[in-house]
């Protein structure tokens, strides 16, 4: 059996988004006792088969009018075809920006809602959930190590899940 593929997806023009996803990755990487591949890339690189293979998803991207930016919404209207390859997946999702970050975060995990994905950590009127201002410092680099290494987890126990069923990952739900 391969090892349980965590895919994280994000957009970024200054780098901010790009360093948030890196830490996350990074995070990831530590899960079931380093015996996970991570997979980093940019929204326009993902495909289909990057999504079905993937045991667990995060999304991130700068904060665009209190939105997610045009190329990963252009990447989840693609993924209507195939939103039944999110089912019960582990998903995170995070922001970067100078204002709206919340509002952005909140989008994007409507988005995962709708294509029943599971959410291992969910925004509320409490808690912002990963929405960084500007340049993540220290704080929010650990903060987004700690994310990825818990969603690595449930990815980890996603596959074992699924395993058990007699499923593979990347043949459907």
């Amino acid at each position: 059996m391969n090892r349980p593929r965590i895919l994280v997806v994000y957009t970024s023009r200054s780098g901010n988004t790009e360093a948030l996803a890196r830490a996350l990755a990074e995070g990831a990487a530590e899960a079931g006792n380093r015996n996970v591949e991570v997979v980093v890339k940019k929204a326009r690189d993902v495909s289909r088969q990057d999504v079905e293979e993937a045991c667990a998803l995060a999304f991130g991207s700068p904060t665009y009018y209190s939105y997610m930016s045009g190329e990963l919404k252009a990447l989840f209207d693609d993924a209507l075809l195939y939103k039944d390859s999110f089912y019960s997946k582990p998903t995170v999702a995070f922001a970067t920006g100078n204002g709206g970050q919340s509002k952005c975060v909140e989008s994007i995990e409507a988005i995962l809602e709708l294509f029943e994905a599971m959410l291992i950590q969910k925004s509320d009127i409490l808690s912002p959930g990963l929405a960084v201002q500007g340049n993540p410092d220290e704080g929010a680099l650990r903060q987004a190590k700690a994310v990825g290494r818990k969603l690595g987890e449930a990815g980890v126990e996603y596959a074992c899940r699924k395993g058990s069923e007699g499923i593979i990952v990347g043949k459907g739900k």
